[in-house]
C-alpha cells in the first residue's frame, strides 16, 4: 500500500508549499467513507506511485470525523470539519487545491461523477491551480 501524508497543521504544510512553490492538494474524507477508499485506491495510490505531479503538489488527506483536530493556516487549533466547512466541504470525498496561505487555485472536485474521468479532471485542476501558482498560462 501507498502512503499518503495525513494533513493536521496546515500552517507547516502551507510553509513547505510556499518553499517548494507546490500546491496543496487536500483529499477532504472520513474513516468510514466507501467512495473516499475508492478515490485513494483507484486515483491516488496509482498517482503517488507513478510520481504525477511530485514536484508541483503536496498531496495529503484531511479526516473530518469527529473529534478531529488540526492546526490552521493561521495557527488555530480547530475542529477539521470545522476547518473543511470554511471551504464548503460537506461531502467526502472531496479535493481541495489550495495555496500556501490556503486561498483556493482551482475549484473543489465533490464526490465521485465518473470515475472513469476522475483521473482526467483532477489532473486538469492540478494543471490549473499550478498555473495559477506559479503564474503561468495552464
Amino acid at each position: 500500500m501507498t502512503d499518503l501524508r495525513r494533513f493536521d497543521d496546515f500552517r507547516k504544510a502551507g510553509a513547505t508549499a510556499r518553499r517548494e512553490r507546490r500546491v496543496l492538494v487536500v483529499l477532504v474524507s472520513q474513516y468510514d467513507c466507501p467512495y473516499c477508499h475508492r478515490i485513494k485506491e483507484e486515483i491516488i495510490f496509482p498517482m503517488i506511485k507513478a510520481k504525477d505531479f511530485a514536484g508541483e503538489i503536496l498531496l495529503g488527506e484531511l479526516y473530518i470525523d469527529e473529534g478531529e483536530m488540526v492546526v490552521d493556516f493561521s495557527g488555530r487549533r480547530v475542529s477539521a470539519a470545522d476547518f473543511a466547512h470554511g471551504y464548503g466541504v460537506y461531502v467526502t470525498p472531496t479535493l481541495l487545491f489550495l495555496d500556501a496561505d490556503g486561498r483556493e487555485l482551482a475549484e473543489k472536485m465533490v464526490g465521485i461523477n465518473t470515475m472513469e474521468m476522475y483521473f482526467y479532471y483532477l489532473s486538469e485542476a492540478i494543471r490549473e491551480a499550478v498555473a495559477k501558482l506559479r503564474g503561468t498560462p495552464s
